[in-house]
């Protein structure tokens, strides 16, 4: 079976402003901007997976604010300070203006993303997937993904019930990305 774990930078994708869907359906979510860092207007990016080697100085990235508008930015510096990542962004001088950014989402055009090895997926594409046991029971739908620091961990949802299901060899046994499926050989008392 081809390994089930991500890649670092895979993640989950969100758009939500009408005049702008188009090009918001190829942009792929890396994190959320959470804090100012120093007083040059570097800014702290909570990653959904560390450290996020997508982001490299010269690339565009698209800060997006609650109401879905869209902002381009180029980065100028990204450096790797656990959980964080610090960006430096052109433009973005003063820790005034840094401060205007907070809980912005970043995000990156999917094409930009680094190419997949065999059985290798982004986390937005397992999002919205059905869980299925090897029996074929029905455990829900892969809501979240994020890095435990072994291994990537699929939050599953049904109804009112939460399942943290890890993505290792032993409990992931098959995943279908267009067949919108995956299957799960549960652990005693991983459903518990």
């Amino acid at each position: 079976m081809p390994s089930p774990h991500g890649q670092t930078e895979k993640l989950s994708s969100k758009s939500s402003k009408k005049n702008n869907q188009r090009h918001q359906d190829s942009l792929i979510p890396l994190g959320r901007l959470v804090n100012t860092h120093g007083i040059r207007g570097d800014v702290r990016l909570l990653p959904h997976s560390f450290p996020c080697r997508t982001l490299y100085p010269g690339l565009t990235v698209f800060l997006q604010d609650a109401q879905g508008q869209l902002f381009t930015h180029k980065v100028v510096g990204a450096r790797p300070r656990a959980p964080f990542v610090i960006l430096t962004l052109d433009g973005v001088d003063s820790i005034d203006r840094a401060e205007t950014l907070r809980d912005m989402t970043v995000a990156v055009e999917e094409t930009v993303l680094p190419p997949l090895e065999d059985g290798e997926f982004y986390y937005y594409q397992v999002i919205g997937l059905a869980v299925r046991t090897t029996a074929g029971t029905d455990i829900g739908e892969i809501t979240q993904v994020f890095f435990s620091g072994g291994h990537d961990i699929w939050v599953v949802r049904q109804g009112e019930k939460e399942y943290l299901i890890p993505v290792i060899e032993d409990i992931v046994r098959s995943i279908d990305i267009p067949g919108k499926q995956a299957i799960i050989e549960p652990l005693a008392g991983l459903l518990d």
